[in-house]
């Protein structure tokens, strides 16, 4: 009998050393985790992932005001953010597959007006956000594209209702798919003088959807109106009052012309397949 309950008292403390092991682990795996989690979100917040404040004074929108000029920028995603930017949408497994000819993602594209840049950027789960940013020119390639009469409060709120769009279909970056310059180019097509009235129709799809209400629909819509036919209209072989003092284009050319300036001014990752021709 003694034999047993010294059996039985061995076999309780080998429990109790193995329980108190196992809730050792579980406590350091825990704070491992834990550990590695605000590494991360250091790392992320770090490279500047996330929302950034605003940096557009608060003013009343317009969407009729003077003839701004439109410019497409860019500017590297330089140093170690750059490359952890590259290994995170996929860069080097691209390579490695041979699957594309792909722009560079350390190559960051931005519509800018005036003092400020409109921006795709990513979250802290690398789904696509607006943001924006006042511009410091040396740091920036630019290129005249187009103009457009709206001041820098309706440029947010037509870069935060592309953003939307964009997320409807595909919320996460992609580097083909879902980047920084099909971003510019939604932006783009929306601002740009000749399609003021259909951006006040979009706006209002876009404010029922994300159920927010707003007095700016009725006045994107109203001020649309208001604009001269010639602008209204906007049609092909047609050159649009203003819509660029260099070229002359029409809203239709300024976007094709958008498409150039960026195919011919964006480093690619080539290997001998072209994805501009396969798109």
């Amino acid at each position: 009998m003694a034999d047993t309950a010294d059996h039985a008292h061995e076999e309780g403390e080998h429990h109790s050393r193995r329980e108190k092991l196992q809730g050792f682990l579980k406590g350091e795996l825990l704070k491992g985790k834990d550990e590695l989690l605000k590494g991360k979100l250091k790392l992320e917040h770090s490279l500047g992932l996330g929302k950034r404040p605003n940096s557009i004074p608060p003013s009343d929108p317009d969407i009729k005001g003077p003839q701004r000029t439109v410019l497409l920028g860019w500017h590297p995603v330089a140093g170690f953010a750059g490359k952890w930017f590259a290994e995170k949408t996929g860069l080097g497994k691209l390579i490695t597959e041979k699957t594309h000819r792909c722009p560079d993602p350390t190559q960051h594209w931005a519509v800018i007006v005036g003092d400020y840049a409109h921006e795709l950027w990513m979250d802290e789960h690398l789904d696509v956000i607006y943001i924006n940013e006042k511009v410091k020119q040396e740091e920036w390639h630019t290129f005249e594209v187009g103009k457009t009469r709206f001041n820098d409060e309706a440029l947010q709120e037509a870069g935060e209702m592309a953003i939307f769009q964009m997320r409807e279909k595909q919320p996460a970056y992609n580097l083909i798919t879902n980047n920084c310059q099909i971003y510019a180019m939604k932006l783009l097509d929306a601002i740009q003088v000749g399609k003021h009235r259909e951006f006040a129709t979009s706006f209002s799809v876009y404010k029922e959807a994300v159920k927010s209400p707003s007095k700016v629909v009725s006045f994107f819509e109203k001020q649309a109106q208001e604009l001269p036919d010639d602008e209204k209209e906007g049609k092909e072989g047609t050159t649009v009052e203003g819509a660029s003092t260099t070229s002359g284009r029409a809203p239709t050319e300024v976007s094709a012309h958008a498409v150039e300036v960026m195919a011919k001014n964006t480093t690619h990752v080539d290997d001998h397949h072209s994805f501009w021709h396969q798109a």
